[in-house]
């Protein structure tokens, strides 16, 4: 909890990081005015400690961090959504789509022409330790970075290509090898969240050639190809995988971002669907559905999974709510199946003990 606090005063939004200040120096202040008060017998250091000390409590009574943190969650998901309607760009083309472009544009100049997957594979399959080794060494890659497949990046015309990510103080690193590498920087004031699209269109026969046959960076880059799955479209069968993107629009393959997620630790996982768009459902809700995504997608470990959902049912039992509220959120929950019966029934008691503590 202090390494939330403290983490939220530096790097909190605005409202979150006043709050916060706003309370520490109250209290602050008390302090030294309680020990100047009985250090000089004063009775107007003491009339001062009194004061500040009434203000600091007020102040921390009038609002709660964990509230406030789920109200930023929410404005960011809107900011999030109105850039991306602005946009109007997607994660993801199916094949259709992509033949309309080609052959709108004859061929000539589209960016997943076949002369360019040509171009990459030649350039992926020249492609040894060394080499790497020395790619790594030219652009400054840090220790610490991960492999990542960069499934569309639409700005830059790359598509389906390997790459090594990284941060420094300010910025997100990408080395993405396509044709050629190439680092791009990303400030990480603009990574507003890390949006989820579900379910695009995939080809898995014609998805990430030069990974299907073997090689030194299909070795590495194996592991980070998507999952796919079969879904059906008009009464046919095709098959799907789960991106997710960040801006301006990169999108990684859903076995890419367990490393991406352990770069990015500030931004907010955003889901735009009918769930996370309702009235219906409260955040500690949302918290625990969207956990639920980041867990099928293999991000969080069952045991990740059960500590982040009984984290979030812990604030809900000390969240300042009606009892009516508190059941329906609890029930809710196992009725669309992101909490078991037994959960139902730790926190019912839990519930029931709190009160009867505090009445």
């Amino acid at each position: 909890m202090m390494n939330r606090i403290i983490n939220t005063m530096f790097h909190g939004s605005t409202k979150a990081r006043i709050f916060l200040w706003s309370v520490f120096i109250m209290g602050l202040a008390t302090i030294l005015l309680g020990i100047m008060a009985a250090a000089l017998g004063s009775f107007t250091f003491g009339t001062g400690a009194f004061v500040c000390g009434l203000a600091a409590f007020v102040t921390s009574q009038s609002a709660s961090l964990t509230e406030m943190e789920r109200r930023d969650k929410q404005e960011k998901i809107k900011k999030e959504k109105d850039r991306r309607e602005k946009t109007k760009e997607p994660a993801g083309r199916n094949d259709s789509a992509e033949k309309s472009e080609e052959e709108n544009d004859r061929g000539k100049d589209v960016w997943y022409s076949k002369e360019k997957e040509k171009a990459k594979m030649q350039y992926l399959s020249s492609m040894n330790a060394k080499k790497l080794k020395n790619l790594a060494k030219e652009h400054k890659v840090k220790q610490k970075h991960v492999f990542a497949m960069v499934d569309m990046y639409p700005a830059e015309k790359i598509r389906q290509a390997p790459a090594i990510v990284w941060r420094t103080d300010t910025h997100l690193h990408l080395l993405i090898m396509d044709q050629s590498a190439k680092e791009f920087q990303i400030p990480f004031n603009d990574i507003q969240g890390i949006y989820y699209d579900k379910n695009v269109t995939a080809d898995p026969d014609r998805d990430y050639v030069p990974f299907q046959y073997s090689g030194f960076m299909s070795k590495i880059y194996k592991p980070y190809l998507p999952e796919y799955k079969e879904n059906t479209k008009d009464g046919q069968m095709i098959y799907v995988k789960n991106l997710f993107t960040i801006h301006p629009g990169i999108s990684f393959t859903n076995t890419s971002m367990k490393g991406i997620f352990s770069i990015l630790t500030r931004a907010p996982f955003l889901v735009d669907d009918a769930i996370n768009t309702s009235d219906r459902f409260d955040e500690y809700f949302k918290d625990i559905y969207r956990y639920g995504i980041l867990c099928k997608n293999n991000i969080y470990s069952l045991e990740e999974y059960r500590h982040k959902l009984e984290s979030v049912l812990e604030e809900l039992l000390a969240a300042p709510i009606t009892r009516e509220e508190f059941f329906r959120t609890l029930n809710a929950m196992n009725h669309y199946h992101l909490i078991t019966q037994d959960y139902v029934m730790k926190y019912t008691q839990k519930y029931v003990i709190k009160n009867n503590e505090t009445n």
